[in-house]
């Protein structure tokens, strides 16, 4: 459980220093009327895109890894932690006050993991392969939604995000269950590859329309709660390993979830997300 715990914690470092590479590249070009290849392809050209998704990658190696020690239900909590690596660099980069509610939230989120971890969840070793298929099509739906819509709204963008971003970490667990088995665990991989890009693409779309201050906090709480929802239902996670173990992670994970959203949408991790320092030119409104 400790080294799951360890990996899990680098891989949300990765993803959150990917996610701020990817918000500033997104500022670097035009609007997108809907998430597709051709805006990736634009992108792709943004050297800081690139090595965001670069960093991205190597924090879902780090994830799946962690998952081959660690249940889902511990493993997605802890990636929302990576948010007090954006607080860190706020303080030290751009030298942000800090104030009370960044505070809490930071307490809340250690808390909360910390929570999750005494009720000591245990991973399952087998899949209700039905219910997996069923929520896979549901969640892969909601995840084509805002391509197929010719100019998506935000709730639709957030949305794909989400259910994509789902899809991606039920896939990655997967993977981890299917190691050393190398042509299997590559297929769920690139299931969760598949499921990557179009959060990747869903998700810049939002942020260039909102800002990370607004996007973080609905997408961060949705691939948290979502997947840990289904966790025991398609992969046979138990949570009840002790007495108080229902309780305990239920109240750990509205405390991160809570938390994180918070630190998310606060003034500090806000503007290093979408990299904007005062002076600099706005993007179709995006700061």
């Amino acid at each position: 459980m400790l080294d799951g715990l360890l990996l899990a914690l680098a891989a949300a470092a990765f993803f959150e220093c990917s996610y701020v590479l990817q918000a500033l590249g997104v500022r670097e070009v035009p609007i997108m009327g809907r998430p597709g290849m051709a805006a990736l392809r634009g992108l792709v050209a943004r050297p800081r895109w690139t090595l965001g998704i670069l960093l991205g990658l190597g924090g879902f190696a780090l994830q799946v890894l962690a998952l081959r020690h660690a249940p889902l239900t511990l493993v997605q909590p802890v990636l929302a932690s990576g948010l007090l690596v954006l607080l860190a660099f706020s303080v030290f980069v751009l030298h942000e006050h800090v104030g009370r509610r960044q505070i809490a939230a930071v307490a809340g989120i250690i808390g909360g993991v910390t929570l999750i971890a005494l009720a000591d969840p245990a991973r399952g070793h087998s899949t209700d392969t039905t219910a997996f298929a069923i929520a896979a099509v549901a969640l892969a739906t909601v995840a084509a939604a805002s391509f197929v819509r010719r100019r998506p709204g935000v709730s639709w963008l957030l949305a794909s995000a989400i259910a994509a971003d789902a899809l991606a970490a039920l896939a990655a667990a997967q993977a981890a269950r299917a190691l050393p088995e190398a042509l299997e665990a590559g297929a769920w991989c690139l299931l969760a590859a598949g499921a990557g890009i179009a959060t990747l693409a869903a998700e810049s779309a939002a942020l260039q329309r909102r800002g990370a201050a607004r996007v973080a906090p609905l997408v961060l709480a949705g691939q948290v709660a979502v997947p840990v929802a289904l966790a025991p239902l398609l992969l046979g996670e138990r949570w009840d390993a002790t007495a108080s173990g229902v309780p305990l992670l239920l109240a750990g994970l509205v405390l991160v979830v809570a938390s994180s959203a918070a630190l998310a949408a606060s003034p500090s991790v806000g503007r290093l997300a979408v990299g904007a320092s005062e002076g600099k030119n706005e993007v179709g409104g995006v700061r």
